[in-house]
């Protein structure tokens, strides 16, 4: 699951469960008494509609409600519960029952059958301790099933698949399965063991007890063969979460407000209650809850994907039963669940907390942090309700959570600026009961989380009895709006898979989950009140809501969240204690065969897999693949309206009317020295204001033109080819450096105001205004900090890449750990009179190198419908004519793929500087209970040629070798490899792995494996041959979403990428032989300028230098200035 930090950028708030911080939910209204509002059949459909309810089938359009219509349906599902054209999902959606089984099935039909079909399931799973069950059980039934009984049969799918999204997870009260394919064979074979591992799974099974030591917790013995330690999958993720500082809040929210409910425990679980558990009680959990009585099923995309669903799913189902009915009958009639008392689906459901049985707490929070610092918060947190929401409701609470907190303009944050650097926002929409927090961050002392404390309380009073500001308000219904007609996803999940989680957050507790996709009805509603001034039921509804949800709310908890440089080594030295005491926990004979198990999953981790069950598993050939890969329909157009602006424009099926602009500016003007500056320049320039504008009204300004908008830096290498149109690793003198201006807009209201906004920002604003200098510089300094912690393998891998080219250099130092020490070292000498005039006008003259630009370098790619392309033109032309600045040079910007880039010779001065000073062997120490760890080198010199035959050999390493030693043996998170086509660097990276010494062998020993697989093969193992499969699978991609078309072909245009490169690279893929991946095999043995990086405590890396014999890894605190560490400034 996405974690995010501790308060999301606007691009990355998503829509699929937490607003703000998270995602975005909906848990709407019930069923029939909403039914004719909420789903809308189009007038020349209602006949037909009307008639495909007596028949029990749906016809669902292939493109929309008047296009050629297609039969959706299956025999075994003869229930129709509800069926229609939702127009705010822009889908035809049919509500079934599965006969036999009672199961509930959705199917949709969206307009854009273009996007990827996608699959889901979701059980209800309530907790009632926290011993990690419904994860343990979420994980130990993709550990091989009856008719695939491989170790890991998902991911030897995956990795052979053309699978464009996987994912499982487990929430309090359910636990869900999803997956997404643009291929119809790929979609069957993917149910296929998907389903027989939620149904037929083998963790039952006497030989295969192994499971749970695997998933669950173990004993391992220590190299000295008698001290013991523990690890398990569940364990180790429990350990690794609970040091970062936003789920230590969560964790103490939902214990704390919904005590001895299902909603207060963990379904990660919690490690020291982790331990208490045994296999029987996984076994248990999944008897009581997956059966299909007691599953959701959802079905998403073009008719025939849909209806091969269904097959799909009666055929498990139905098998399923049937082993159920021989079960009972071998029992003398007595069903399992009958056995285990449980009744389904009644048992499953999960009652409301009510408000008045929950106590108000007020406590003390820690938080594990580099050191002791003056970053103390404050957070409150209410439960907003104890039953079911109307759509108005939850419509109002949207508006209330985006005009108190929701950005940095909303009346809560303003109040909390001036004591401390960020503010806290959480509205948690994923359960039935939802949750809102706010706080403030960066506090100097703890005494000030009182006055914060103070300020809220006193707001929110003030606010209940004079109302929202009505800018504001403006503001936060443009905000809402966004959300609800926005169909995408800010992190490139398909729209099935957002569609499949804002759906269960109604269909998990028995309402209609389509209403979960239509609120645009109540929001227009809503919003008519609110900005008529004559209208005061709007606001008086909004205000007696706030004021009994929070004011009069004492369903509460207030967290003081104060930073703990122990926290780490408390934790470590509770699990020592932990296994000190380990005899009062059980007796010898247990202990003994708890060691057993964990001796059979070394046996069958090194004994892998046979052939005859890999064959198992379904496989598709190239054959299966279509000939070409995809490509975007986009068309430029040079010299737009008579300028020297280019323009893309990017057609898609459907936008809901909504354009997606990313616009460009070139930046090579800059001086080099002051590039490190990039991150904090466009932060001011989408933060700052300007001269006749405040910083408040820019960004109010933002949230009411726009869906959202960022300011970011860009490098990348523009691509080298062969004749033969094969790809060649770059020279490391082309690139081009761009600002990038990302946002959108609702086109039929002409966009002008935005296109203002992008001239504004980049032309008139202030960089140079001190305080809010040091803000942002605090802000990029606290947000590093926290994603180190939470995302170590991200930065590791920067942290690679920028020793062995130029561009990968410049990103290390915009979004890398050099960043931090450059942004600390800033932000010093902000605070120094002495160097604030030095560092102030460094600022100046590098946004004057930014406007001093010619319009040759600029580059503006929009994207929508039919509709919305057209109603932006207007826009467009006024942007062009009217609004831009005259060109301020003279002479238009060279092709930087034909000539040298102005950055490469001081670039390549200061690259060479840091990388004489600094070790290639870094680890970085954080408050952490796990490492990430990454290894590269190069393998290709400049101008060599990188086939895509090699990249399937990369595939094949990472998504079957890393992946079951170092995920599956180790129990890290993940494990793969990467191969840069721009810089010929191959990297291995894992994330939350328990050892670096035992991950760096393996590593390291990744030719030698790749070797042994091939030897005595005359052709490609089947593995390998399935690794073909999986690199064009990711080369093909997901079917891009709107909000991202637009930036792919911008990306395409300026690396100067090609469809007959993009081409050749895919068929040299296709063409791969055994030579082609012994050759790669040979070349990675002789590897060059080998790096390590790692983020990791100190105990852990001490503990892999005593077998670190020849080389050990220079450690640097994140702490300083500079690694090693300096107090040179920026």
């Amino acid at each position: 699951m996405h974690r995010p930090r501790r308060r999301q950028k606007k691009d990355d708030i998503e829509s699929d469960g937490v607003f703000g911080r998270t995602n975005l939910s909906a848990t709407r209204e019930g069923l029939s008494s909403e039914k004719k509002r909420n789903l809308k059949i189009g007038g020349a459909l209602l006949a037909v509609c009307l008639l495909i309810v007596i028949i029990g089938t749906v016809v669902a359009s292939a493109v929309g409600g008047d296009g050629p219509h297609i039969v959706v349906g299956h025999p075994a599902f003869t229930e129709v519960l509800n069926e229609g054209y939702v127009a705010d999902a822009k889908a035809n959606i049919k509500m079934m029952s599965h006969t036999k089984s009672g199961m509930s099935i959705m199917t949709v039909v969206p307009n854009d059958v273009t996007q990827d079909a996608t699959f889901g399931v979701s059980f209800r799973t309530p907790i009632t301790d926290n011993r990690g069950l419904a994860t343990i059980t979420e994980h130990a039934i993709q550990a091989g099933s009856k008719t695939y009984p491989v170790k890991d049969p998902i991911n030897q799918l995956q990795a052979g698949s053309l699978q464009t999204h996987l994912e499982t997870w487990s929430e309090a009260d359910r636990t869900s399965f999803t997956f997404a394919s643009r291929n119809l064979k790929d979609f069957k074979n993917s149910m296929a063991v998907m389903l027989d591992g939620i149904f037929f799974p083998l963790i039952g099974e006497r030989d295969h007890e192994w499971i749970y030591r695997q998933e669950g917790w173990r004993l391992e013995t220590m190299d000295d063969e008698t001290s013991l330690y523990i690890s398990g999958n569940a364990y180790n993720r429990a350990r690794a979460s609970q040091m970062f500082p936003e789920e230590a809040l969560d964790d103490f929210v939902h214990d704390r407000l919904f005590k001895e409910h299902t909603y207060g425990y963990n379904p990660r679980g919690l490690w020291n209650e982790i331990l208490s558990g045994v296999r029987g009680h996984m076994i248990k959990f999944y008897n009581s809850w997956y059966h299909p009585s007691n599953g959701r099923v959802f079905c998403y995309g073009a008719p025939e994907y849909v209806n091969a669903c269904l097959h799909s799913v009666d055929e498990a189902v139905t098998r399923m039963l049937h082993d159920q009915d021989k079960k009972t009958a071998d029992a003398g009639g007595v069903s399992v669940l009958e056995e285990l008392g449980v009744s389904l689906p009644q048992d499953s459901k999960v009652g409301f907390k009510m408000l008045n049985t929950i106590k108000s707490v007020e406590e003390r929070v820690p938080y594990p942090s580099f050191e002791e610092t003056d970053d103390f918060r404050l957070a409150i947190s209410w439960v907003l309700n104890d039953e079911a929401m109307s759509q108005r409701h939850e419509v109002a609470w949207y508006l209330i959570y985006e005009m108190l907190i929701g950005s940095a303009t909303a009346t809560i944050a303003k109040e909390l600026e001036t004591l401390g650097d960020d503010y806290i926002a959480k509205l948690n929409t994923d359960l039935q009961q939802w949750t809102m927090t706010m706080g403030v961050s960066g506090l100097p002392t703890e005494a000030s989380a009182g006055e914060a404390r103070t300020k809220i309380v006193n707001k929110l009073a003030e606010i209940s009895q004079n109302g929202f500001d009505r800018e504001a308000m403006a503001a936060a219904l443009n905000k809402v709006e966004f959300k609800l007609r926005d169909l995408n996803s800010c992190d490139g999940s398909p729209q099935g898979v957002v569609m499949f989680k804002k759906v269960l957050r109604k269909w998990n507790y028995d309402l209609d989950p389509t209403l979960a996709l239509n609120l645009m009805d109540e929001f227009q509603l809503l919003r008519t009140q609110l900005e008529d001034p004559d209208n005061v039921e709007g606001m008086e509804f909004i205000l007696e809501l706030m004021t009994k949800g929070l004011s009069d709310n004492t369903a509460q908890a207030i967290a003081t969240i104060y930073p703990s440089a122990e926290m780490q080594s408390n934790v470590e030295r509770n699990e020592i204690i932990w296994l000190n005491d380990s005899d009062q926990y059980w007796d010898k004979a247990t202990g003994l065969e708890i060691m057993r198990e964990t001796a059979e999953l070394h046996r069958i981790q090194q004994q892998g897999d046979s052939a005859m069950d890999i064959a198992t598993i379904p496989r598709l050939s190239p054959f299966d693949l279509p000939k070409e890969a995809f490509e975007i329909p986009t068309t430029i157009k040079e010299g737009v309206f008579d300028s020297d602006l280019t323009m893309l424009e990017n057609l898609v099926p459907e936008s809901n009317n909504i354009a997606y602009v990313d616009f460009t500016i070139d930046i090579s003007n800059m001086a080099f020295k002051d590039t490190i500056l990039l991150p904090l320049i466009c932060r001011l320039l989408a933060e700052a204001g300007t001269e006749r504008k405040s910083d408040v009204e820019i960004r109010q300004h933002i949230d009411l033109y726009t869906g959202g908008l960022t300011v970011e830096p860009l490098v990348e290498e523009v691509y080298e080819f062969q004749e033969d149109n094969g790809y060649k690793v770059d020279s490391g003198k082309h690139m081009i450096t761009k600002i990038l201006i990302r946002t959108s807009c609702f086109a039929e209201k002409g966009c002008a105001e935005l296109f203002n906004l992008i001239k504004t920002l980049i032309y008139d604003s202030v960089i140079d205004e001190r305080d809010k200098v040091i803000n942002i510089l605090q802000d990029i300094v606290d947000d590093l900090e926290d994603d180190i912690q939470q995302h170590g393998h991200v930065f590791t891998t920067r942290r690679i890449e920028s020793r062995y080219t130029l561009p990968g250099f410049i990103r290390e130092q915009w979004f890398g750990i050099t960043q931090l020490y450059k942004a600390r070292a800033a932000l010093l000498e902000a605070e120094d009179d002495t160097k604030w005039d030095a560092l102030g006008t460094r600022l100046l003259v590098a946004h004057d190198a930014i406007k001093r630009t010619h319009h040759s370098g600029l580059l503006l790619s929009i994207t929508g419908d039919e509709k919305a392309i057209s109603d932006l033109g207007g826009a467009v032309h006024m942007f062009v004519k009217d609004m831009l600045p005259a060109s301020a040079q003279r002479t238009p910007f060279p092709d930087f793929g034909k000539v040298e880039h102005p950055w490469v010779i001081n670039g390549n001065l200061a690259m060479n500087k840091e990388m004489e000073n600094e070790d290639p062997f870094t680890a970085f120490l954080t408050p952490t209970l796990v490492n990430d760890v990454g290894r590269g080198g190069f393998l290709y010199q400049p101008g060599e040629h990188i086939s895509g035959a090699h990249m399937a050999a990369v595939q094949y390493i990472g998504g079957f070798f890393l992946n079951e030693k170092i995920r599956f043996n180790l129990g890290a998170s993940q494990a793969w490899a990467q191969l840069d086509l721009d810089s010929g660097v191959v990297i291995y990276q894992s994330e939350e792995t328990p050892s670096i010494y035992s991950t760096l062998e393996i590593f390291r020993d990744a030719t030698g494996w790749v070797q042994r697989q091939l030897d005595g093969h005359e052709n490609l193992p089947v593995e390998a041959q399935a690794a073909i499969i999986g690199m064009v699978g990711k080369m093909d991609g997901s079917a891009l979403q709107p909000n991202r078309v637009g930036h792919v072909a911008l990306l395409q245009y300026l690396k100067q990428d090609t469809k007959e490169g993009r081409q050749a690279w895919r068929d040299e893929a296709l063409k791969a032989t055994k030579e082609d991946f012994m050759f790669f095999a040979n070349r990675l043995a002789g590897w060059g300028g080998e790096s390590l990086s790692a983020i990791t405590n100190q105990g852990l890396l001490d503990q892999a230098h005593l077998k670190m014999e020849n080389r050990t890894m220079t450690s640097c605190h994140l702490t300083g200035f500079k690694c090693p560490e300096s107090t040179e400034a920026v």
